[in-house]
């Protein structure tokens, strides 16, 4: 590494310095739960649980926890010197003006990697680091890693430059590139380089035993039902446009469904039919009590079912992921994909990223022609990759 001890012992220092300046109380709540295991899943089949909520401010940042002081002002413009130029290749990806998730431009030619999973098929604005809006729209999946390249009609950005080499070691230092020069946010990589086991996707509503018929008998706080405003006392009619008589149906429907994936939902309230569109999640059974999802705040909608993850304890919301990690050496080393807990945070390394979105744009320039809008493409190793034919309005 470049002087990387002198720099990882400085960004140190100043990181503690600022702790013990602004904040030397502990949080006593400082370990975050690992996904529970298929079988605890399987003795609660009739909990169905989405997205996190929490209190967050503009942008997606959690408002009612104390974040650590590393994240001061003055300690993120330390850093600022040891990202460098790479911050430049950050673009935020909008619905109007709420930020979906941040983006990593891979290639000057306009084509930005992203979570798959926080970005939808429609048309999206996408905004530079010069503060310049482009129209974008998703070209490629990858489901596996949940990451997707938006394609906008630019030259000459400035492309991520990845350090596939480069390892950030136990206890190391990681900046979370923004859309501007000061770091979105910084943390220390929590335990070597992991698996993360895939969880059942679920709604966030418990069915009544007495009724035959999916009744909603109590809605998790903060998840992707509460978020889209089912009630205790509904009756779920339809999913995805399908009739739900049974709880049986309900059940095995949403099974079916993978997290991250919206679904269309229409109850009856009070005698009348209210449509609504619900996210599903794979959320852990400790994050299904309220008291945990409030302290949480938000997680990913998809967290889990990585195969090699760099894990860190920065505190992000999800629409804070899909831009790069830069080590103290100005080193681009990974993507974050997910957000998981209070202070447990995902990246997929920079090996994985680079590998697969190269896989990703061959498989893009393959179908080019296609005259579908979606084209399954099974890669070498196996996976799929799902691969959308640009409209004439959109090249």
């Amino acid at each position: 590494m470049r002087h990387g001890l002198s720099k990882l012992a400085w960004f140190g220092a100043v990181a503690m310095a600022a702790v013990f300046a602004g904040w030397t109380h502990r949080d006593s709540l400082s370990q975050f739960d690992l996904p529970a295991s298929g079988s605890d899943r399987e003795s609660t089949p009739s909990i169905l649980v989405q997205e996190g909520g929490g209190l967050l401010t503009r942008g997606g940042r959690s408002a009612g926890s104390r974040s650590n002081q590393r994240n001061h002002y003055a300690t993120l413009r330390a850093y600022r010197e040891a990202i460098g130029e790479q911050w430049k290749a950050t673009v935020q990806i909008l619905d109007a003006e709420r930020q979906l998730a941040l983006g990593t431009i891979v290639r000057s030619d306009g084509w930005i990697t992203t979570k798959s999973t926080e970005v939808p098929d429609t048309p999206v604005d996408v905004r530079l680091h010069d503060g310049t809006r482009a129209s974008g729209k998703v070209r490629v999946r990858r489901p596996d890693l949940d990451l997707a390249l938006v394609k906008i009609e630019r030259s000459d950005l400035p492309a991520i430059r990845w350090n596939i080499d480069a390892e950030v070691p136990l206890g190391g230092w990681l900046a979370s590139a923004d859309a501007r020069s000061l770091p979105l946010a910084l943390g220390v990589v929590s335990v070597r380089n992991r698996t993360i086991q895939q969880e059942g996707a679920v709604l966030g509503i418990q069915l009544s035993t007495r009724h035959d018929a999916p009744f909603v008998a109590s809605v998790v706080t903060g998840s992707g039902a509460d978020n889209a405003g089912i009630r205790e006392g509904d009756i779920i009619k339809e999913l995805d446009g399908k009739p739900m008589e049974t709880q049986r149906q309900a059940l095995d429907y949403l099974r079916s469904v993978s997290a991250g994936e919206r679904i269309r939902i229409v109850v009856e309230r009070n005698g009348n039919d209210v449509a609504m569109q619900a996210q599903m999640m794979d959320l852990s059974r400790a994050l299904l009590d309220p008291t945990e999802m409030e302290v949480n705040g938000r997680v990913s909608a998809r967290s889990t079912g990585f195969r090699d993850v760099i894990q860190h304890d920065t505190v992000l919301a999800p629409c804070d992921c899909g831009g790069p990690l830069i080590d103290v050496d100005g080193n681009a080393v990974g993507i974050n994909i997910a957000r998981a807990g209070r202070v447990c945070s995902y990246a997929l390394p920079a090996r994985v990223v680079a590998s697969s979105v190269e896989e990703m744009l061959v498989s893009a320039a393959k179908t080019s022609e296609i005259g579908s809008n979606l084209d399954l493409v099974k890669q070498e190793d196996g996976t799929t990759v799902q691969v959308f034919k640009p409209s004439t309005d959109n090249r």
